[in-house]
């Protein structure tokens, strides 16, 4: 397990240039949270693949319908809606991923393109941070919401550990992708610094791309009582 001790002596260690060596604690800390987020939102891999959400990030919360047909997500959620679950306890399956096909197929779906339909929720869609279903309750309901979250933010104490990344794996992550961009940014930076550490980044994401397996890239799409499926590719 890597701490942020650890961490932080690892990544002024990777380098003798003088700005790393005397980068400030928040410099390092804003910039190791910042790698820990952009691995939990997904990395675009070499063979184009997004990588997959962290399993340990997994969370379920609840929101309630309104008037509209839409309701913003929990503050915490960051990627990948998993299912939602109604009143009655049916699960109810978005398109995968939330992006543009996602919202394509939610549309081809509804049967009022104003999305003014009025009853039990049974089609449910994610664009952005906002969730999109139809129809909409007469009164409101609580809607249970199954996501990856945000991993949290380390503050800087010395025995925190990265949020939701494998411990095996949390020391080569971080330390290659913060080396990375340092390295790219320095004015004296060579071309084989930077190398070193897209690839050694590289090969840790592939590791956490096979710990992990690509479980959440098969796009389905499910309303209530449906077997509609899409075998497109919507990552």
């Amino acid at each position: 397990m890597a701490t942020y001790t650890d961490l932080s002596t690892a990544i002024m260690d990777i380098s003798k240039n003088k700005y790393i060596q005397t980068a400030s604690s928040v410099s390092l800390l804003s910039r190791i949270n910042q790698a820990v987020a952009e691995i939990a939102g997904g990395i675009r891999m070499p063979n184009g693949e997004m990588s997959p959400p962290l399993p340990a990030l997994f969370k379920s919360d609840t929101v309630a319908t309104t008037v509209y047909p839409y309701v913003t997500m929990p503050a915490t959620y960051q990627r990948a809606l998993i299912y939602v679950v109604d009143p009655n306890g049916l699960q109810i399956k978005p398109p995968t991923g939330g992006n543009y096909y996602s919202w394509t197929l939610f549309m081809d779906r509804v049967i009022k393109k104003d999305l003014s339909s009025v009853g039990e929720v049974d089609l449910v869609c994610v664009k952005g941070s906002v969730l999109y279903y139809q129809s909409i309750p007469s009164v409101s309901v609580n809607l249970s919401v199954v996501f990856y979250r945000k991993p949290v933010a380390m503050a800087g104490g010395g025995t925190e550990t990265p949020d939701g990344i494998p411990e095996h794996l949390q020391m080569r992550l971080i330390k290659h992708r913060v080396g990375f961009q340092l390295a790219n940014e320095m004015v004296d930076g060579t071309e084989r610094m930077i190398q070193y550490h897209e690839a050694e980044f590289y090969k840790a994401m592939q590791d956490l791309v096979d710990h992990i397996g690509y479980h959440d890239a098969g796009p389905e799409y499910y309303g209530s009582g449906s077997d509609f499926v899409d075998l497109g590719i919507c990552d």
